[in-house]
């Protein structure tokens, strides 16, 4: 089933961008919503989960190895 972003989960993804500029974004499509994930040097530094009605539910924040 396809799953397109709404505004409010492609703001997150901009969000996510910002705080981690050097940083690679994904996100993960599930069936409750989707899973952005920003990677560098190929570790997870800060997870988001976000439910098909765009309800933002953020994990702990993981140490930073990015160079700014």
């Amino acid at each position: 089933m396809a799953h397109h972003l709404t505004i409010d989960q492609l703001r997150e993804i901009v969000h996510l961008r910002r705080r981690h500029p050097s940083a690679e974004v994904l996100v993960h499509h599930k069936p409750w919503g989707i899973i952005l994930e920003a990677r560098c040097s190929g570790r997870a530094i800060e997870l988001e989960c976000i439910d098909r009605t765009g309800v933002v539910t953020p994990e702990l924040p993981i140490a930073c190895v990015c160079a700014a």
